[in-house]
């Protein structure tokens, strides 16, 4: 996958870029080097939407293993996932997560609804910021023309950019860099191929893994 457009801030860019190059270059490696196809694998009953879309717990997955790698995330075999993510407890059940911290950079992958974008970026950064765990953040979100071939209620890099830009800067907001990532093109030929692939026989595609099993009684969305 690629870079489709960056948004910065409170000055996020120009901060990462003088403090913490190292860590920006690890984020895009790991965009570059996530194989969309694999994440093709949600079958959709939805009308206005393609047979086979993406996964987003898939995209957020194969992007938080390759950055466990790299110490983002600390690993964890005996767990479901295989990491575990940083965690900070605000009481004696009552605890926050992020996808990643390295070098306190605060890292959010985020393909759900947009709730969750402005909750990252607006109420868990400044958390984090605030026990000292980050100085900065990195919130990885979806361009539109992926949101196109994932399950509606998905919201895309302009629906976040343009509501920040409408609510200004706040005192307490942390610098943040979003990164709006999409197909290339090529990747995006390899989709229609597998979607051909898919309707000619979806069975064998869901017998050989490519494809989850549709979920019975399940509800379109972001799931």
């Amino acid at each position: 996958m690629l870079i489709g457009a960056t948004y910065s801030h409170k000055e996020g860019a120009e901060f990462i870029a003088a403090h913490h190059a190292q860590e920006l270059e690890e984020i895009k490696l790991a965009v570059a080097c996530i194989d969309p196809i694999k994440a093709l694998c949600k079958p959709s009953e939805e009308k206005t939407k393609p047979p086979l879309l993406f996964a987003p717990e898939s995209l957020n997955k194969y992007l938080k293993l390759y950055l466990c790698d790299l110490n983002w995330t600390e690993s964890c075999p005996t767990s479901r996932k295989g990491f575990k993510e940083p965690r900070i407890y605000l009481g004696q059940h009552a605890f926050r997560e992020m996808d990643g911290i390295k070098n306190k950079v605060g890292l959010e992958i985020q393909f759900g609804k947009y709730a969750f974008m402005g909750y990252d970026i607006f109420s868990k950064m400044p958390i984090f910021a605030k026990k000292g765990l980050i100085d900065c953040g990195i919130e990885l979100v979806a361009m539109s023309s992926v949101v196109k071939n994932m399950s509606t209620g998905v919201s895309s890099f302009s629906q976040i950019v343009a509501d920040m830009k409408a609510r200004g800067v706040a005192d307490i907001d942390v610098p943040t860099l979003i990164i709006g990532i999409e197909c290339t093109p090529e990747e995006m030929v390899r989709v229609a191929e597998k979607r051909a692939r898919y309707k000619a026989d979806p069975q064998k595609l869901v017998d050989a893994g490519e494809v989850s099993a549709p979920r019975n009684g399940a509800k379109p969305g972001p799931k």
